[in-house]
């Protein structure tokens, strides 16, 4: 509006300058209405010379502010030094054996407790917390399909995880009898980890489905189960507690460990550690960002490998050993 009205002035006292011209021409014998026309046409060019002007100087201040902001968030990524790790119930003491590592690299960390391996997803996705620490990459992968989020697991990854079958009440699968329960993770992908041991061992079959997806105890059909086992479905943190009541039970050797009994005490166990594998997970802005890469590296020290070996009973394997 400024620029119309400052125009719309000038455009006038052009005019009132031509008419005096015309007058002074007229009056030495030349044509008035010329040169009044041609004052006006150049005041109109001046005019549209400044109204461009000014919308290129406020598209450059707009480009300018943009960059800027760019530059000022990526700045703060750069120099994010106060980081929130959501861990579940039983990784604290893991995250208590790094933390020190963590600190010494210049990061304030500091670690949010959950109960379940449901909610540290949730947390992360909703913004709460910066990263979380517990999961392997197909169970967040399922976690991303189940509820349309799209977080990233990080390089390197910190131990792949033992998987294996438990019984008290059996020495040797062969010992296991048709008509068996067993309990197995409520989870997608542990509990299709839990059925391809079975199938392993001889003691079911799969669906065709699973050479390109996950199995669930739904697809195991009569023709599939010839030994007619039936599957009781369990938070992987509790089935350990579970195991007197149970024929046999299928889950990462880690819980059993958690929970004070020997975790090297398997009747059978998966070959397939390395898929699942546990690591950092982010969402996707920071992915690339140096603090997280400087977190996941910074945790492989020798301090936690040990307390993989000693306290986890050997039962994560160091992804840098």
């Amino acid at each position: 509006m400024d620029i119309t009205r400052r125009s719309f002035l000038k455009l006038s006292v052009t005019a009132a300058g031509a008419a005096v011209a015309g007058a002074a021409l007229t009056a030495c014998g030349g044509s008035a209405s010329s040169s009044a026309a041609s004052s006006a046409s150049s005041g109109s060019a001046s005019a549209s010379a400044a109204s461009s002007s000014a919308a290129s100087a406020s598209a450059s201040s707009a480009a300018a502010a943009s960059s800027s902001a760019a530059s000022a968030a990526a700045s703060a990524a750069a120099e994010k030094t106060k980081v929130v790790i959501g861990v579940r119930s039983d990784g604290i003491d893991q995250f208590n054996v790094v933390e020190d590592e963590l600190k010494a690299l210049g990061y304030d960390v500091e670690a949010q407790v959950f109960d379940d391996s449901v909610q540290p997803d949730v947390a992360l996705a909703e913004g709460s917390i910066d990263c979380n620490w517990y999961q392997h990459e197909p169970y967040m992968q399922a976690y991303n399909e189940q509820n349309g989020t799209d977080l990233v697991m990080v390089q390197p990854k910190t131990a792949a995880p033992l998987f294996g079958m438990y019984s008290t009440k059996h020495k040797a699968v062969a010992d296991i009898p048709d008509g068996a329960k067993f309990g197995m993770c409520n989870d997608a992908t542990n509990q299709d980890r839990g059925l391809r041991l079975l199938a392993k061992e001889g003691l079911i079959q799969l669906p065709a489905s699973a050479d390109t997806a996950a199995v669930s105890i739904v697809e195991i059909t009569e023709d599939l189960n010839p030994h007619k086992f039936e599957f009781i479905e369990g938070e992987m943190q509790v089935l350990p507690q579970s195991i007197n009541d149970l024929d046999a039970i299928c889950l990462a050797a880690a819980h059993m460990a958690n929970a004070g009994m020997d975790a090297k005490s398997y009747i059978a166990k998966s070959d397939d550690e390395e898929k699942y594998a546990v690591g950092f997970v982010v969402r996707p802005e920071d992915k690339d960002a140096q603090w997280i890469k400087d977190i996941a590296k910074g945790v492989q020290c020798d301090d936690l490998a040990k307390y993989f070996e000693e306290e986890k009973q050997g039962t994560m394997l160091p992804m840098w050993k």
